[in-house]
């Protein structure tokens, strides 16, 4: 038996002990390091691990979630105690449940790479050369007005152990390992940057430091000269890169936003919300994938969902309290992996049929209502003129309602993204009220 397992099993029997009729106490492990570079030596460096227990408690029709980081035996004991005495001051709850333990059932097997043991070697040497290297990597960039670079590398290591008082019993560890740049550049009398980021569970899946530099220079050189455009609707070719658009849209496409009826998706599942090329799906077992996981945070087995088919909105996230509230069935509370599925073409394909439009390289701020999906954001790129990329842009917004733009979609490229939670390919959208800010 493991230690962490060792530990849950132990708090689920103080509980019981103390009088709650269920419970489920998941124990969590964490490490990280990270540096920071910055002009030839490190500027920050942070190495923290620490252990923790969450324990949901469901006591005499309340309910009760608390966290300790005091794992010894007889300490928890007095915490499980005096939690339960707390849960009983509280309200009733009678939505709070366990999942249905036939929910727990037909669990994958299939082994999704999340832990690579040779992230778990790296040392902080090994970080600050990486660092190094990357720094290399950005000044070979002479076409450049470089004022400064700054380099990053971050690492962490995961180990759960969950158990559920009505038969679920799981655990998983994880690895991540991320390396990020920025490059100031002098643009005039004024500087401007251009970063970029890459992560991967297994370290030899980690972008290069030659192309994470080389995407970086892009972008500094996509801000340099770059100008407003008038005030128009256009066509906009929003970058692979730009997956925070795609949360934006779907961040109130669960339970607790319904609940607290605060989701302009409210009312509308089987109503046709995007055009036929809006296919989204929720995908658990991408292998090595960043949300790749066999069961969500309530231990309910996770299977692929579909969220949109041709343009359909089809279902919602949603766990076990959200369900009962609702009188709707449990799908899962977590998103894991978010798929838009692709198309035939490349992004540069695709470019060269626009006749007026702006190729989106990165948004800059703004809000979205959660309630009524009007949105506005900042946004730089690249004009387009019958097919071809000429001065830069930025200083613009882009804006409208979610519930109508998605119908403008016309093309997905071929090129997702694959190192995020958010799979998401260069995008075609028609029609995009675009303004100067």
């Amino acid at each position: 038996m493991s230690e962490l397992q060792s530990i849950a099993q132990h708090a689920i029997e103080s509980a019981k002990k103390y009088g709650a009729q269920n419970a489920t106490a998941t124990i969590s492990r964490k490490q990280s390091l990270s540096i920071k570079w910055r002009k030839g030596i490190i500027e920050d460096i942070k190495s923290a691990g620490d252990s923790s227990l969450y324990i949901e408690l469901f006591v005499d029709g309340r309910y009760g979630a608390f966290n300790s980081s005091d794992l010894r035996h007889d300490s928890l004991d007095d915490y499980i105690h005096n939690a339960i005495e707390m849960a009983r001051l509280l309200e009733e709850e009678p939505a709070r449940t366990l999942p249905d333990p036939a929910l727990y059932a037909n669990q994958s097997d299939v082994d999704l790479e999340l832990y690579d043991p040779e992230v778990a070697k790296l040392t902080p040497n090994d970080l600050i050369e990486k660092c190094r290297t990357l720094e290399a990597e950005c000044q070979k960039f002479t076409d450049l007005s470089i004022f400064d670079i700054s380099t990053s590398y971050n690492l962490s290591l995961g180990e759960l152990y969950k158990i559920n008082t009505n038969g679920f019993e799981g655990s998983k560890q994880t690895s991540n390992i991320s390396g990020s740049c920025s490059i100031t550049v002098t643009d005039g009398e004024k500087k401007t940057a251009g970063d970029a980021w890459h992560s991967a569970r297994h370290s030899a899946d980690l972008h290069k430091p030659d192309a994470i530099a080389g995407e970086a220079a892009q972008n500094c050189r996509y801000h340099i000269g770059a100008t407003k455009l008038d005030s128009k609707k256009r066509t906009i070719i929003l970058d692979r890169n730009n997956t925070e658009f795609l949360y934006y849209f779907l961040r109130t496409l669960d339970g607790y936003s319904f609940v607290d009826k605060e989701s302009y998706f409210m009312d509308r599942i089987g109503q046709t919300i995007g055009s036929p090329l809006l296919d989204i799906h929720d995908m658990p077992f991408i292998k090595r994938g960043s949300g790749s996981r066999l069961f969500d945070s309530e231990g309910i087995s996770t299977k692929e969902l579909t969220l949109f088919e041709h343009g359909q909105l089809k279902q919602i996230y949603l766990d076990t309290y959200c369900a009962n509230k609702l009188n709707m069935k449990p799908t899962s509370g977590n998103m894991t992996n978010v798929v838009l599925t692709p198309g035939k073409r490349s992004c540069e394909e695709i470019i060269a049929d626009v006749k007026d439009g702006i190729y989106v390289i990165g948004l800059i701020g703004g809000n979205s209502d959660r309630s009524q999906g009007d949105f506005s954001y900042g946004i730089f790129g690249v004009a387009i003129e019958n097919g071809k990329l000429t001065k830069n842009v930025s200083e613009m917004n882009i804006s409208g309602n979610f519930l109508e733009l998605w119908k403008k979609l016309t093309e997905v490229g071929n090129d997702p993204r694959d190192d995020d939670d958010f799979v998401m390919p260069t995008l075609r959208i028609d029609d995009v009220s675009t303004s100067g800010s």
